[in-house]
């Protein structure tokens, strides 16, 4: 993200800027610093040479030039508030910070400093400060955030700010070059919502959640959003993945369309997999595509569907069939929403994490066995669960975004899971129980390959067990049935159907043409 402080004179933006660049590991830039080095001499000097006119034409080219960097503090001289295009470039894609100061600690600061100010070169200085910074109140009003920096030293500024920017939790990023993102991971971060979605400056914001999950977070929600002058929208749906259909698209797109969203708009999603991905489909389609951000509150979502950009609706033949890459601009996890999840869903988003030690990390998969019952009671352990499964994840996107070859090891498991979603008409099963339930049958698969140990399947069996979701294959589906729905799963390519299968716990690969023979065989 950029942060962009602003203020009078003395204020302390030069030293917060740097500390804050520091604690970050982000690049400073000093928009003075810039125009001195450009024009090899000092501010003083171009003003006394130049005039003013001059300084604030060269100050305007140096903002619009800073105001297109990303991950950075820039500290800006205390008279770019005055320009409204300055204001507009340093406020895209960043957050504005209005440091301040009693007019009395201000003098004090720059006599220290030796008194070479321009605009302090008058009889009365201390008078000049006051009638400046009431000319321009209501310009540093235009922050989004302010802080007072008369009694606190820069460190203390660098670590408020930290805070109310929560950007004191963990961050897993996204790396897709400019269309990149980061994943918030902390607790109690919802009431900061409100602050990250301003960066964004949307003309218009709508909160997408079901009528299950936004009643338990509506009064919290909303108002850190009001708090930042934001009256969002809100559209709600049933809870269940049986409308994640087109039927509930239409109904979306229409409340959007009626409430005059336009392409500078936003889309918050509250809920889970459901609810973020027929969002993500919405913001992908509507007007040709408009920002998201994804706030998941099940563990599912949290490890998987919010991270990536898969978007899509099902049909009734198959599962996400129609749909689109499209990233979210944020991922916000507050991880106490799993305090209000209930058991069965808390399992099911297990079988994600478990699908992440199985593909990548076997340390990772020995940890989950050994963390059972902290993870299971929201321990210390959550935390790692949460964060190692996106980097994980991000990990793989960042290298294949759109599932040309890497990608599409994130699958382990999925293609019997989604063919068991599919024939029991998305109600019978969880997503995750589907998936523990393909991702044992998946790792029986490699065995029969004999590209797989026996004594490894039971590991992920008795792993899968003991968060209590299902390993074996339940015996009442037709597998002719199952057989058909994997032929129309998306994975499935010129009638051949494509495995991840592992080799060890910790590793997988592709089988792209699997033996229906050995399918029929496990499915049996």
């Amino acid at each position: 993200m950029k942060i962009v402080l602003t203020g009078f004179m003395g204020t302390g933006k030069t030293s917060v800027g740097r500390e804050l660049s520091r604690k970050l590991d982000c690049q400073f830039i000093d928009t003075d610093d810039l125009i001195e080095d450009r024009e090899g001499k000092q501010i003083s000097l171009i003003f006394k040479e130049n005039g003013e006119e001059y300084f604030r034409n060269l100050e305007q080219t140096i903002i619009e030039e800073v105001s297109k960097a990303r991950n950075v503090v820039i500290a800006t001289g205390g008279g770019v508030i005055k320009n409204r295009t300055n204001v507009k470039n340093l406020g895209s894609r960043g957050i504005l910070i209005w440091l301040k100061a009693d007019p009395e600690i201000i003098f004090r600061r720059v006599m220290m400093e030796g008194g070479k100010r321009p605009l302090l070169d008058v009889e009365e200085p201390l008078a000049e400060i006051n009638k400046l910074l009431k000319e321009r109140m209501s310009l540093y009003m235009q922050a989004d955030m302010s802080v007072d920096t008369n009694y606190i030293t820069p460190e203390e500024t660098a670590h408020e700010i930290i805070e109310h920017l929560v950007l004191d939790t963990e961050k897993v990023t996204v790396d897709l070059q400019d269309r990149g993102y980061d994943i918030i991971i902390g607790s109690k971060i919802l009431a900061k919502l409100g602050l990250r979605v301003k960066e964004f400056r949307p003309s218009r914001v709508a909160i997408v959640s079901n009528k299950s999950i936004f009643p338990l977070y509506r009064d919290i929600i909303l108002s850190s959003l009001r708090k930042y002058h934001i009256a969002p929208e809100i559209i709600l749906i049933p809870d269940g993945e049986e409308y994640k259909d087109f039927l509930w698209a239409q109904y979306i797109h229409g409340e959007l369309l009626k409430s005059r969203f336009d392409r500078s708009s936003l889309l918050i999603a509250v809920g889970g997999g459901v609810v973020g991905d027929l969002t993500g489909f919405i913001a992908s389609t509507y007007m040709r595509g408009i920002k998201f951000i994804q706030v998941p509150t099940t563990l599912l979502a949290q490890v998987d569907s919010s991270v990536g950009g898969k978007t899509g609706v099902n049909h009734p033949l198959g599962k996400n069939m129609i749909g689109s890459f499209y990233q979210p601009s944020l991922v916000f996890i507050d991880i106490d929403t799993l305090k209000t999840l209930p058991p069965r869903e808390f399992y099911a988003g297990m079988a994600e994490v478990i699908k992440y030690g199985v593909i990548a990390d076997g340390e990772f998969f020995n940890f989950l066995t050994t963390n059972r019952k902290d993870i299971l009671s929201l321990g210390d352990s959550i935390i790692r669960v949460i964060r190692r499964s996106c980097e994980i994840k991000a990990d793989v996107v960042s290298k294949d975004e759109k599932e040309a070859g890497l990608r599409a090891i994130l699958n382990f498991g999925h293609t019997i899971g989604h063919a068991i979603e599919t024939v029991t008409g998305y109600r019978k099963y969880l997503h995750g129980e589907a998936i523990a339930i393909g991702m044992c049958a998946a790792a029986e698969l490699a065995v029969r390959m004999q590209v797989f140990q026996k004594s490894d399947v039971n590991l992920i069996k008795d792993l899968v067990r003991q968060f209590n979701l299902p390993a074996d294959i339940p015996t009442d589906l037709n597998i002719d049935e199952m057989l058909n729905a994997m032929e129309i799963d998306k994975k499935a390519k010129e009638g051949k159907l494509k495995f991840i299968l592992p080799e060890q716990i910790g590793k997988v690969r592709i089988e792209e043409d699997m033996d229906r023979g050995l399918i029929r065989e496990v499915l049996a």
